[in-house]
């Protein structure tokens, strides 16, 4: 999982010039029959990041018997480990540890389900071609003991050897002659899906390496020295299958166990996200790594997950999808990641006894069997609400129902090699306030949601009713055409009534159908239930809680911690696990969701979702909606949902790459008449990165926010490309709150030419001067549709002020221009107003925005000018807002004196009430120490 990438020309042509001809042909050749397979699937979709001579982060490997400790669980307390001296791969073979030269060594490596022992395999190969490990060995030939068991008929060592690397199938180090196998080291990964039995009366003894046998004989032979003794033998497996090798045979066990401390998992997480910028230092991966490295810290849940490799991995994905989606990588999500995570460590296993896997009708999915018994736990969980569990709970879910022995071994392995994976010790110690007893968690949170919703989706979670009647229409449905074939003969001599019975029994499929029918209905309300939930409405978006899961919650903690938490992950799960390359991966894990059931719930689930889709959902909520209409990967689902939503308000969602990502590509999946009303993304610390992503999405709105986020002079480029596309339809942009400058503000109006869209432009406190308003004034000539115009608390003196109003009167749309909060004088304001009075040859006038009084009256907007005012006080420069308050409270003073109407003089005190309440405001939060708030 933490993997591998492809050789340089230069290591070939370093592996050339090593050791002799002949020995350097088999590294090379071995090296290009591993290159296929070392980056794993999963691996590639991350866009070919990671290779080996970085990412390797060496896993703690101890010498210990497993009498001495029944699997040294990583989620188990840590003691005990520290106390012996940990061990290198290259020591597995120390010649010291062998007391008979003439024989090779048998070093069985065991640990449990994630641990790393696949990986230190392919590290182990990729490293020995590269001869920085194991020089002793001329020739390293690696096995998948899956592969073997899968061999039908009876073959030779050589023949097997040959089969898998051609180049070797006349090797001399195979002939058994003249010691030569000493320097050959045979790996035969994952030993407990392979069935061996060493008595002699079940597999014969055999030193012939031409002879055929079938593949687990082989491999006894080998064990039991009769087969090329000299050889060496490295073994690897999972707890369970640690005794079906006598003792005799195994002259070192070493246990392989994890991550066991936070440095090898910040080695790890550094490793790894580094590679995003290319091995380059990169802001966002160093702030990610030392979040993850504070949290290890703590020891949270976390930190106990990623005691596993796997887990590690499986963190460094999801940070990897948040944070470094682009729009050049494959199309991923989180659903597929847990999907291919589970593919990772249980991709094709049945569940066995002594890995007798050869009965097709015996075997069972080891997928499937952690599905119907921890999914079940974890839907129980999410049904009632509940994180932790109690020992009695497990054994009620996940073992309670066993009858036969076949079932009762089967459950003893499930314990011993895969519960463990999956739910741990509290990280309180488990312990249990009410009860005193232990409780157990998931390792992941979002791990009891992915397997409670792959639970519901494969239908496991059938009523009385669904089971009584799929046994039943199972059972016709077999004899069915038998039926039909002896009624076709029968009807000759046989009275028409009778056939009633018979066609009543062909009724029922029909029924089943129904019902199945409407369990599906249920599933998708289910969904769209947990979905909109009200009490979850104030929650932060479902991408932000997987996050602050993984890196957890920085500052103030609160004094007692809850186990109850929302579940809104849970329904997204649902709607990932019907996309179709989820269905995919899942069946090759021996979980089947037909294409019948997807469409049943698909048609039911689209009632749902354009119901509620229609009412109004916070920012957050909505967030999450999209989150999953992304997961669902169907496009016409998604546009037919999109249809019923005229607004999109993700105003203070904190937008992320993958965020950003997944707007773009729901938007995208509508046609090109689909208008948005609103496209509304204040406040979401978008960057001019993020605004790029954006893109396409800024193509399906008439109303453009992007108000208080974090764009410069730069992002005016893109958004000047945007206003000069043909089929452009933004009416309205909102650039408030963001530095663009003078040299952004010259970028932007370079649209203005080829523009017929725009009606109007907010450019509030962007830091434009006296220069911008002059292009400003200049440019305006050359677009003819633009209403309103605000540059409102920006550095506009006198003389470019009265420059802009001026070419706004004589602009045949324009009606209103906003200059308040500007570096303008008395006289200047008193010039604005009168300069906006009405035109000589169309008799209407330009509303000039620049105070709360024109001239010794109030002016009519001294509302709207006060509320935007008010909004954004504190977090704008208080300095500055107070002394424009001050300037607007003396204004309003003087004119109140100039009028004798005592109704004039209520409306004067009525507006300065309102101006010192705002100051009051102002002081008040300067004393408590508020802050400046943020963009």
């Amino acid at each position: 999982m933490w993997r591998f990438g492809r050789p340089s020309g230069t290591e070939v042509l370093r592996w050339r010039c090593q050791g002799s001809p002949r020995d350097v042909c088999c590294k090379l050749h071995t090296r290009q029959c591993l290159s296929c397979f070392h980056l794993p699937q999963e691996e590639r979709q991350f866009g070919g990041y990671f290779s080996s001579e970085t990412m390797h982060v060496e896993p703690l490997i101890l010498e210990r018997h497993p009498d001495e400790d029944r699997g040294l669980n990583p989620f188990k307390e840590k003691t005990g480990i520290s106390t012996r001296p940990s061990l290198t791969v290259e020591q597995l073979f120390d010649a010291n540890n062998n007391g008979n030269k003439a024989r090779g060594l048998n070093v069985l490596l065991h640990g449990a389900v994630g641990t790393g022992k696949s990986t230190v395999v392919r590290k182990l190969m990729l490293d020995w071609c590269a001869g920085s490990v194991f020089s002793q060995f001329k020739l390293v030939l690696p096995f998948s003991c899956e592969d073997l068991s899968h061999l039908s008929k009876p073959t030779s060592l050589r023949d097997l050897v040959g089969r898998k690397y051609m180049h070797l199938r006349k090797t001399p180090y195979l002939s058994g002659d003249n010691d030569k196998a000493k320097d050959v080291l045979f790996i035969f990964n994952g030993m407990e899906k392979m069935k061996l039995d060493f008595r002699i009366g079940s597999t014969e003894l055999c030193s012939d390496p031409n002879e055929a046998l079938p593949s687990g004989a082989v491999v006894v032979n080998l064990l039991r020295k009769y087969l090329l003794p000299e050889a060496n033998i490295l073994v690897t497996t999972r707890l369970s299958a640690v005794d079906r090798v006598p003792k005799k045979y195994i002259n070192r066990y070493v246990q392989i166990c994890g991550f066991n401390d936070p440095h090898r998992q910040r080695a790890y997480f550094t490793s790894r996200l580094l590679q995003q910028n290319e091995g380059k230092p990169g802001k966002v991966a160093e702030t990610l790594i030392e979040m993850l490295y504070l949290n290890l810290q703590r020891e949270s849940q976390l930190a106990t997950a990623c005691f596993l490799p796997s887990y590690c991995w499986l963190t460094c994905a999801t940070l990897h999808l948040l944070h470094f989606t682009d729009t050049k990588s494959p199309i991923r999500t989180l659903t597929g990641i847990y999907t291919s995570f589970m593919r990772l460590n249980f991709g094709g296993e049945v569940i066995s006894v002594d890995g007798n896997v050869s009965s097709q009708e015996q075997q069972s999915s080891l997928m499937l069997y952690v599905v119907r018994t921890v999914g079940k736990l974890a839907f129980d969980g999410i049904t009632n609400k509940r994180t932790s569990f109690s020992a009695e709970e497990m054994e009620q879910w996940v073992g309670g129902k066993t009858k036969t022995d076949e079932e009762l071994q089967q459950l003893a392995v499930f314990r011993t090699d895969v519960l463990d994976f999956f739910l741990v010790p509290r990280n309180d110690h488990g312990t249990d306030p009410e009860s005193g007893g232990r409780r157990y968690v998931f390792a992941v949170p979002a791990m009891q949601e992915y397997l409670a919703a792959l639970y519901v989706v494969l239908g496991e979670n059938k009523s009385v009713l669904e089971k009584l009647t799929k046994e039943v229409s199972e059972a016709l449905g077999q004899a069915s055409e038998d039926i039909t074939s002896l009624l076709s003969i029968l009807s000759k001599i046989i009275p028409f009534r009778i056939f009633a019975v018979f066609n009543l029994l062909k009724l029922f499929p029909k029924l089943f159908e129904r019902v199945s029918s409407h369990s599906k209905g249920r599933i998708a309300s289910t969904m769209a239930a947990e979905m909109f939930r009200s009490e979850d409405s104030f929650n932060e978006d479902v991408l932000d809680q997987v996050e602050q899961s993984l890196l957890g919650v920085h500052g103030p903690q609160p004094q007692e911690e809850t186990y109850t938490r929302a579940f809104e992950l849970y329904p997204i799960f649902m709607g990932g696990l019907l996309h179709y390359g989820n269905r995919r991966l899942l069946d090759q894990l021996g979980c089947s969701i037909k294409s019948h059931t997807v469409s049943q719930i698909t048609r039911a689930l689209r009632k749902h979702l354009i119901k509620e889709s229609q009412k109004k959902q916070p920012p957050e909520e909505l967030m999450d909606l999209l989150v999953l209409l992304y997961e669902f990967q169907n496009p016409r689902l998604t546009a037919e949902v999109l249809q019923s939503i005229k607004t999109i308000n993700l105003s203070t969602v904190r937008m992320t790459p993958h965020k950003c990502f997944v707007l773009s590509t729901v938007l995208s999946c509508t046609s090109s008449s689909f208008h948005l009303n609103e496209l509304n993304l204040s406040s979401c610390h978008i960057t001019p990165e993020l605004l790029q992503m954006l893109w396409p999405a800024f193509h399906h709105t008439s109303n453009l926010n992007l108000q208080f986020n974090s764009l410069g002079p730069e992002s005016c480029i893109l958004l000047r490309d945007l206003l000069l596309e043909p089929n452009c339809t933004i009416k309205s942009l909102q650039l408030c709150d963001n530095y663009l400058t003078d040299t952004g503000m010259s970028h932007l109006l370079e649209a203005l030419s080829g523009n017929h869209s725009l009606q109007r432009l907010c450019l509030m406190h962007t830091g434009l001067g006296d220069r911008s308003a002059q292009m400003l004034a200049e440019r305006l000539g050359q677009h003819d549709m633009l209403q309103e115009l605000n540059v409102a608390y920006n550095n506009i003196g006198d003389s470019a002020a009265l420059t802009l109003v001026d070419a706004c009167r004589e602009h045949p749309s324009i009606h209103t221009v906003h200059l308040y909060l500007n570096q303008l004088t008395d006289v200047g304001k008193q010039s604005l107003y009168v300069r906006g009075g009405p035109r000589v040859k169309q008799g209407r006038r330009v509303k000039v925005l620049a105070s709360v009084t024109e001239g010794s009256d109030i002016s009519e907007d001294w509302h709207p000018i006060l509320s935007v005012i008010g909004k954004n006080s504190l977090s704008w420069d208080r300095d500055r807002v107070r002394e424009q308050l001050l300037v607007f409270l003396k204004d309003l003073e003087w004119g109140r004196k100039q009028h004798q109407s005592f109704w004039k003089k209520m409306h004067f005190r009525r507006v300065e009430s309102v101006v010192r309440q705002m100051l009051r405001l102002l002081e008040k939060s300067s004393d408590t120490g508020t802050g400046t708030g943020t963009k």
